[in-house]
């Protein structure tokens, strides 16, 4: 046996005893990844032990709330006391630990300008957000691992009252602590960072006030996120950007985007990544480790499933790999639990930025989308009443959805009939799905792009229409006939023969650019709309439209543009 591996034991041992009175299962499960455990260790001792603005019973205190507040019965064990609000500066001091535990993504600058008000200075204020985010830690760890109970004494779980959701997101640029200091010459732990992220991330140039903090926090890294052993550094920094989505984190999807580009992921992939795994080119098994390990992600108050490691084993995962995720995902809690508290802001332009819409997808699918203003779905309550096994009320959905669908898939194939059987499809298909409907579009929208999907289906089955141009020639595409239409074109043609040529010259357009100009010109939907609905970026969208539309003006020329030849004066 390794006698510096039995020492480095013993010691580990020596320090949870000090720490909890005896050696906390949750750690024997983690015996196989010693170096993880002694960093948990040392961040412990230094977030939650030591005595410096805030005491040690106060920090323990946190750390309970925030068990408190998850409900995990586990770690309410080890620190079975939650500080109470005994004066007005406690109480002070424990709405903000909930507010940050709770309800992180509205945590603001007013938040922590409300605790110094209370009488605590910036010091105390980033001990609070440490204790809180190694609560958040620590819970994460019990989830993954799901240890056994220590011992049979049973501690009653603690009601806690917790702050109200706000009613508006502050979006106020941080850093949201004013004070600034340097690392001493020689500072290891900025020497790390900057070899290992290439940069030293603003997170923790915001808490150079506590060196020993940021000392204990780049151990952590170091143990858990740069080591390789059972996964890979790429595997990890991507469970680290997958939780920093699911959580709505901002500054960790750019930091651990930039990281994951560094190390030789492409920027589209990442994105794929970020809209789920199934969207992405990992293998089979790295996209069942993400779906597990996204049960893993901060709650804010609500429940998700079990996560299940029979799945993981069932992928191939071994023990020790799996013990790796679940650490990593902790982590990544810790960090994202700081920077909401800290507002560190991104280094860089960050790919996503996430808007209060996002807080009410599914509790299992969390979607990032951009800046845009939050549009209500009308059919919301209606959806989740089918989803409940109201099937009247699906009926109803059908009533008001069926012109929109039929007319898209009119528009597609060129065929009112073929149109009618297939629209029939299409509303058999989302009823069939319509639990896995996760409110990321609105669901015209979803139903939209069902419809699309149907109709591409049947198309590719039959004969196609000769396109206008072949798909392969569509990118380099120029139009040609660029001489102003007629201004009077019904003297050329009726309006029953316009509108035959026009139906003709879009059903020869190549699929996608024909699909696009459906969706924004006849069925007259929002650029925003069709992007959802084709899943494609608003850029994306709108070149194809524009495309379409010189295509289809080409095509058209010969019959609407007056021959400069002729005399019109006649």
């Amino acid at each position: 046996m390794d006698t510096s591996q039995t020492r480095t034991g013993a010691d580990q041992t020596s320090e949870l005893v000090s720490l909890y009175g005896f050696v906390p299962n949750l750690f024997r499960m983690q015996s196989e990844v010693p170096r993880v455990v002694e960093a948990e260790i040392q961040l412990l001792n230094t977030a939650s032990g030591s005595q410096q603005a805030l005491s040690r019973a106060q920090k323990e205190g946190l750390i309970a709330a925030v068990a408190a507040v998850r409900h995990n019965e586990y770690c309410e064990r080890l620190y079975r006391d939650v500080l109470t609000a005994s004066d007005e500066k406690q109480r002070c001091l424990l709405s903000f630990c909930l507010k940050l535990a709770a309800h992180a993504p509205w945590f603001s600058r007013a938040d922590v300008e409300d605790l110094i008000q209370c009488g605590f200075d910036e010091a105390a204020v980033l001990e609070a957000i440490a204790a809180t985010a190694t609560g958040q830690m620590l819970c994460t760890l019990v989830n993954g691992l799901q240890p056994d109970c220590d011992y049979g004494t049973v501690v009653p779980s603690t009601k806690l009252s917790l702050p109200p959701v706000p009613s508006s997101w502050e979006q106020i640029p941080g850093p949201y602590l004013k004070t600034r200091a340097e690392p001493s010459p020689g500072f290891h732990p900025w020497q790390r960072l900057q070899d290992e992220f290439g940069f030293v991330p603003n997170l923790f140039r915001a808490q150079m006030i506590l060196p020993d903090l940021v000392k204990a926090e780049v151990q952590l890294l170091e143990g858990i996120l740069f080591a390789e052993e059972s996964l890979t550094r790429v595997q990890k920094e991507i469970i680290v950007l997958m939780i920093s989505a699911t959580n709505l984190n901002t500054y960790g999807v750019a930091v651990h985007g930039q990281v994951i580009g560094a190390l030789g992921i492409p920027p589209e992939e990442c994105d794929r990544i970020l809209e789920g795994p199934n969207d992405s080119n990992l293998s089979p098994a790295e996209k069942a480790l993400l779906q597990q390990i996204r049960k893993l992600a901060l709650p804010y108050g609500r429940s998700r499933k079990k996560f299940e490691w029979e799945e993981l084993q069932r992928e191939g995962f071994t023990r020790q790999q799996i013990i790796e995720a679940v650490a990593t995902a902790a982590l990544a809690n810790f960090l994202n639990t700081l920077q909401f508290g800290i507002g560190a802001v991104p280094e860089f332009p960050p790919r996503r930025i996430f808007s209060p819409k996002d807080l009410y997808l599914s509790l299992e699918q969390f979607r990032p989308t951009s800046n845009a203003p939050v549009v209500e779905d009308p059919d919301a309550v209606l959806v989740v009443r089918v989803q409940n096994g109201d099937v009247d009320t699906f009926e109803e959905l059908i009533r008001k959805h069926t012109p929109r669908v039929f007319r898209t898939l009119a528009s597609m194939i060129g065929n009112p009939e073929d149109a009618r059987d297939l629209t029939q499809d299409v509303f058999l298909r989302a009823y069939e799905n319509i639990r896995s409907f996760q409110g990321r579009s609105k669901f015209s929208t979803w139903m939209l792009s069902i419809a699309i999907n149907t109709g591409t289906e049947f198309m590719r089955r039959r004969k196609p229409v000769e396109p206008l141009e072949n798909e392969d020639d569509s990118e380099s595409f120029r139009p040609r006939q660029v001489q102003s239409w007629s201004e009077n074109p019904e003297q050329l043609y009726s309006a029953a023969e316009r509108s035959q040529l026009v139906r003709e010259g879009v059903l020869r357009l190549p699929e996608k650019y024909r699909t696009a100009l459906i969706l924004r010109d006849i069925n007259q939907l929002s650029s925003e709309e069709a992007a959802a609905a084709l899943d494609i970026s608003l850029q994306a969208l709108k070149a194809r439209v524009l495309r379409a539309r010189l295509m289809l003006r080409e095509r058209l020329a010969p019959y609407f543009t007056q021959d400069p030849r002729e005399d019109t004066s006649a």
